[in-house]
C-alpha cells in the first residue's frame, strides 16, 4: 500500500526555508504545495526554484485554499508565536516545524506550546542538529558510560544568545538526557545598538547554568575570537571527555591513549542545516502524528531551552541567581533596554542579519546572481552590499 503524503507548506520564502526544502527534497511521505511570503518577488522566485504548485503573500488565503497538513514556519524570530498559534488553528493542519529561536520570551514560548495541544497539532521546533551524526554519536557515548557521570559543559558562541547559543545549549542538554534546569547566573553587555532579525541582541554575555543531579553548562558568547570554536562544545564526566560538532566527536578517557576521534559513518548530506538532517526531523514528526514516539525537538523541550536563555538575560537584570521556573515572561534584554539599565556608546542601529531584508532590493540582480549559482545568502548579501 502506497505510504499517505502529507501536504506541505512553508512560510518564509528566505534562506532557512531553503534548508527546509532541502529536507523535504528527501521525505517521500511529503509533496510541498504552497509557499507563502509577504514579498511577492520572493514567492516567485522560491515557486520557480522548487518547483512549487502554488505562491501566496498571505497566510490566512494559503491555509484556505491549500489546506496545508504540515507547515513550516521559516519567518524571523519576533513572528514564530503569532503564526504557530495562527495555523495550529486551522483545521487541516497536523504537525508545525518552526524555526529557532523557539519564541523571544517565556510566555510567548509556552502560548505555542498550549496551543498545538489545544488543538491537537504535533509542534517540533527545528533544533535540527537534534538529527547531526555527531551529536547522535555523542548522546550514545554518554549513555554507554563512556565518561563516567557527566558533571559540566562548555559552550563557546557567537553572534548572540538566541542566535549560535540556542542551538548549543539545545544540543548539549538532548545529548545529556534533556536535564531540567533549577538556577542560572549570567552577565550581559549590550553597548552598541545591535539586532539580529529584527530582534535587539547583547554585544556580549556569559551564562553559568545548574541542573538537576549537580550538572552545570557554561557558555560564552561573543567573547572570544572564536569563529574555529563556535558551534562547538565539550562535555566534562567524572572519568572522561568529549569535543562535540555536528559531524565530528572527540573522546579522551582511560582507553582512548590521549585525544581520540570517534569513528562516524558520514553521508552525503549530512550537514548541520538542511539536507539529511532536516528530512530525519520531518521523518520523526510524521511517525509523532502518526501515533509513534514524541519528536525529540517537541515544543515543550525547546520552551526550556528559551527559559535558559531568559533566564540569563534575567539574571543579569536583577543581578542575582535565577530559579525556575521564572517569574519573568516577557523578553528581560528588552526590558533591561528599556529601564535604561544598558548605556550605549553608538545609538546607531544595525542589524547583524540586515542584508537578509527582502524589501526595496534589486530583484533582477538576485535573480542573476541566484541564476549563477550563488546562494540565497550569498546573493542577499552582494545585493545589499551594492546598494
Amino acid at each position: 500500500m502506497d505510504k499517505k503524503k502529507y501536504k506541505v507548506a512553508i512560510v518564509g520564502c528566505g534562506g532557512i526555508g531553503h534548508a527546509h526544502m532541502e529536507g523535504y527534497n528527501k521525505v517521500e511521505e511529503v509533496e510541498v504545495i504552497a509557499c507563502c511570503d509577504p514579498v511577492p518577488s520572493a514567492v516567485e522566485y522560491y515557486k520557480k526554484e522548487f518547483n512549487i504548485p502554488h505562491g501566496f503573500n498571505d497566510i490566512d488565503e494559503m491555509l484556505r485554499v491549500a489546506k496545508p497538513e504540515i507547515i513550516s514556519i521559516c519567518v524571523w524570530h519576533l513572528l514564530h508565536d503569532e503564526i504557530t498559534i495562527k495555523v495550529a488553528n486551522y483545521e487541516s493542519v497536523k504537525g508545525i516545524i518552526c524555526e529557532k529561536p523557539m519564541a523571544i520570551g517565556v510566555e510567548k514560548a509556552r502560548s505555542m506550546v498550549n496551543a498545538c495541544e489545544e488543538n491537537d497539532v504535533k509542534l517540533a521546533i527545528s533544533h535540527q542538529r537534534r538529527f547531526t551524526p555527531g551529536w547522535i554519536k555523542a548522546k550514545e557515548l554518554v549513555e554507554n558510560g563512556e565518561i563516567g557521570i557527566p558533571n559540566r559543559a562548555e559552550l563557546r558562541v557567537k553572534d548572540g544568545l538566541l542566535n549560535w547559543g540556542t542551538h548549543s545549549i539545545d544540543g548539549a542538554r538532548y545529548i545529556l538526557g534533556d536535564p531540567k534546569p533549577v538556577w542560572v547566573v549570567g552577565a550581559v553587555e549590550r553597548y552598541t545598538n545591535k539586532y539580529e532579525r529584527d530582534t535587539a541582541i547583547e554585544d556580549s554575555c556569559i551564562g553559568l547554568i545548574h541542573f538537576e543531579k549537580d550538572l552545570q553548562f557554561f557558555i560564552q558568547s561573543d567573547l572570544m575570537d572564536n569563529e574555529a570554536d563556535a558551534g562547538k562544545f565539550e562535555i566534562y564526566g567524572t572519568e572522561g571527555f568529549l569535543k562535540i560538532t555536528e559531524t565530528e566527536v572527540k573522546i579522551f578517557n582511560s582507553s582512548s591513549n590521549g585525544w581520540k576521534d570517534v569513528h562516524i559513518d558520514l553521508e552525503d548530506g549530512d550537514v548541520a542545516i538542511g539536507g539529511n538532517t532536516n528530512a530525519a526531523q520531518t521523518r520523526e514528526l510524521i511517525n509523532w502524528i502518526e501515533g509513534g514516539n514524541k519528536h525529540r525537538g517537541a515544543g515543550d523541550i525547546a520552551a526550556e531551552t528559551v527559559e535558559i536563555m531568559m533566564g540569563i538575560y534575567e539574571s543579569a537584570r536583577q543581578n542575582r541567581l535565577i530559579k525556575f521556573p521564572m517569574q519573568e515572561k516577557g523578553y528581560p534584554l528588552e526590558e533591561m533596554i528599556k529601564e535604561g539599565k544598558l548605556e550605549l556608546e553608538s545609538k546607531e542601529k544595525y542589524d547583524i542579519r540586515g542584508f537578509l531584508n527582502r524589501e526595496n532590493i534589486d530583484e533582477d540582480l538576485y535573480s542573476k546572481l541566484r541564476d549563477d549559482g550563488l546562494s540565497h545568502h550569498e546573493a542577499m548579501k552582494t545585493v545589499h552590499d551594492q546598494n
